[in-house]
């Protein structure tokens, strides 16, 4: 039986997904059970605008609403700050890959939260928990880091390189627009891949070059 590390990384591998993911299933799940935990955390755009609450940009993506977006978001997470780690690590030193990636986490979660608290910011009732941002963020990142790099898809045959799982998975958020009264927060997903795609282009400014280039084909 193989050891359970070389299935899944190491802490020297993926610092952060040690450090993250279990701080957010242990604050969630204490959430769950003791609700002045969840509403002292939880993002509340209203207050926040007038200057409340501050800490909630960051602290509404360790609480969530159920278990299976807990479980979800975690599971995800755990391995794509690994891909965010170890992409930017391949080119950077390892103190660089852990201080860089530490500010993109932090500005992944907060940023689309700015920006959601200020298109609510007149909403009273409206709150929202949760790390899905997050996740979208660091998808848009890990898409755009290294657009080039081949990918397959089992779904969809003409996917070959990351630049094109990124414009799937936009087209996919795009669409999720039209879907009735659902409960998911398309634009607090969209937000954040697009700030994790512009993220990866300011750390690997090549990276937008090689984005386009993928894409020469429609041009010729």
């Amino acid at each position: 039986m193989p050891a359970i590390f070389d299935i899944l990384p190491t802490f020297s591998e993926s610092p952060y997904s040690y450090i993250i993911v279990p701080i957010i299933l242990v604050v969630s799940i204490v959430g769950f059970y003791y609700k002045p935990v969840f509403h002292a955390l939880l993002l509340h755009p209203y207050e926040i605008c007038r200057g409340k609450r501050l800490h909630t940009l960051l602290t509404s993506a360790l609480i969530h609403r159920n278990w299976l977006h807990l479980l979800i978001n975690a599971v995800l997470i755990y391995f794509l700050l690994f891909d965010l780690y170890g992409l930017i690590e391949q080119e950077q030193s390892a103190n660089a890959a852990f201080l860089l990636s530490l500010l993109l986490i932090t500005s992944f979660i907060g940023i689309p939260n700015l920006i959601q608290s200020y298109v609510k910011k007149n909403d009273f009732g409206y709150t929202a928990v949760g790390s899905s941002g997050l996740t979208f963020a660091l998808y848009g990142f890990s898409f755009t880091y290294f657009p080039l790099e081949k990918t397959q898809s089992f779904w969809i045959e003409g996917i070959k390189t990351n630049s094109h799982l990124w414009l799937a998975t936009l087209i996919v958020i795009l669409l999720l627009a039209f879907i009735p009264k659902s409960k998911i927060n398309r634009g607090l997903h969209l937000v954040a891949f697009l700030l994790g795609s512009v993220s990866a282009i300011l750390v690997r400014p090549q990276s937008l070059s090689e984005f386009i280039e993928s894409y020469n084909f429609l041009l010729n």
